[in-house]
């Protein structure tokens, strides 16, 4: 028995001195398996020696995986998704009623370059079947109704991202390129959730105790091919407080306000021959207007019931640069949502609904920008959204969303739009 114990130990030893690697699990398993068996080692010492060797194996794998795959490989993050959409469309007055299968895919990856500069890209379908310059800037859906004809991918976002470390501000952000929305938003009223910015933009933010303070701003080109060039100037400042963190209380814990307002200063655009059109239109071609801004505070208020998320927001803008005084010039959007779409068909965390009601005057804002589904897009129009989400697959969900619009003024022409999708990121 002595003997016995002795040539474990000596195989014990060797076994401790060889790399992890050299052995298989089921292997090491044995070995100590027998080893506890034999009351050489205790049930504890053996767990002890499976946990460094696991934690031996997993840093040597890491500084393998160092060795072989290279710096500008390991630094970067891929992802993508996929929507398939039915979409029907009934429509009163002008334009005919339809009912569409259409598609967008995006794919991209953001690289950590050094530590304070990220690269980041995508591509994306969207871009016009029948040519152009780049399609729609709201829209990276392709259409099933061209006989099966290749979709067309684009350069959907590009961009270079500098955060430095400036003393005195926990967090300063600028990015140059193409961009998504640098602003704080509640509602894709201003801005469609599919745009992209042209140009630069700088973030900050800061921690005051309870309260952080944020600030964005961006400059960006609309059209540069004019006498004055059309560009886009933009502000905002706002703060997020959550003022009873320390309660008990699940709902007051929980409670967290945000709010914003931002100045958007658009430059030229009444002499622009594409950025402006649609401007020069709303503005019966009063080609003496050069400026067309909007202030556009923004709120939300945000708590949690029952580990469910519940949140009220509201969205309003004025376009200040008009001075008509025709009742034309403001928007606003108020609306709810509850959920969270994350895990596949739980009742607490596996869907998401919301609502929100919109009116939109017709010189109110920007209007190629503003949502390109609220009543097939633009201006003049009020009218209501709903949505809800399912969690049906890891990384999948299932959306309707029904948006019932109708012009404000002019030709009383309705839509009613009902779309039904199926989301998978990757």
């Amino acid at each position: 028995m002595k003997a016995w114990r002795q040539w474990m130990g000596i195989a014990l030893a060797v076994f401790l001195c060889l790399p992890a690697f050299a052995f298989a699990d089921s292997e090491v398993d044995i070995l100590l398996d027998k080893l506890v068996e034999k009351e050489i080692l205790t049930s504890a010492e053996a767990g002890s020696i499976r946990q460094e060797i696991s934690e031996t194996k997993e840093a040597r794998n890491k500084q393998l995986a160092k060795e072989i795959v290279p710096d500008s490989a390991r630094n970067w993050k891929w992802g993508g998704d996929i929507r398939l959409r039915n979409e029907y469309r009934n429509k009163v007055g002008t334009g005919n009623d339809r009912n569409r299968q259409r598609m967008r895919f995006r794919y991209g990856a953001e690289g950590q370059v050094t530590s304070e500069l990220k690269a980041k890209f995508r591509i994306a379908t969207g871009v016009s079947s029948t040519g152009g310059t780049g399609g729609e800037p709201v829209s990276t859906n392709q259409s099933f109704d061209t006989n099966f004809a290749k979709k067309n991918i684009a350069l959907d976002l590009a961009s270079l991202s500098y955060s430095p470390e400036v003393p005195g501000i926990d967090k300063v952000e600028v990015i140059g390129g193409v961009m998504e929305n640098p602003m704080w938003v509640v509602s894709p009223m201003v801005w469609d959730s599919d745009l992209g910015f042209d140009g630069a933009a700088a973030k900050i933010e800061e921690n005051a105790g309870p309260v952080k303070l944020f600030a964005n701003g961006g400059v960006f080109s609309l059209d540069t091919d004019e006498t004055e060039s059309a560009s886009l100037w933009t502000t905002q400042g706002g703060f997020s407080v959550a003022p009873f963190a320390d309660l008990e209380s699940e709902v007051a814990k929980n409670l967290k306000l945000t709010a914003a307002i931002a100045y958007h200063d658009y430059r030229n655009v009444a002499d622009a021959t594409e950025a402006g059109t649609d401007i020069i239109a709303r503005e019966a071609q009063n080609t003496t207007t050069k400026d067309f801004n909007q202030v556009n505070p923004t709120g939300e208020i945000a708590t949690q019931i029952n580990g469910i998320p519940v949140a009220l927001f509201g969205d309003w803008v004025r376009n200040v640069s008009t001075g008509s005084g025709s009742n034309t010039d403001d928007g606003f959007v108020v609306g709810t949502k509850i959920g969270k779409a994350k895990t596949p068909l739980s009742l607490k965390d596996g869907w998401e609904a919301g609502y929100f009601y919109e009116e939109l005057e017709a010189n109110a804002v920007f209007d190629e920008f503003a949502d390109g589904d609220f009543n097939d897009g633009g201006t003049n129009a009020k009218g209501h959204k709903y949505w809800v989400s399912l969690a049906v697959l890891k990384n999948s969900t299932l959306n309707a969303t029904f948006i019932q619009a109708h012009q404000l003024i002019g030709t009383k022409t309705n839509e009613d739009r009902l779309q039904v999708d199926w989301v998978t990121k990757f």
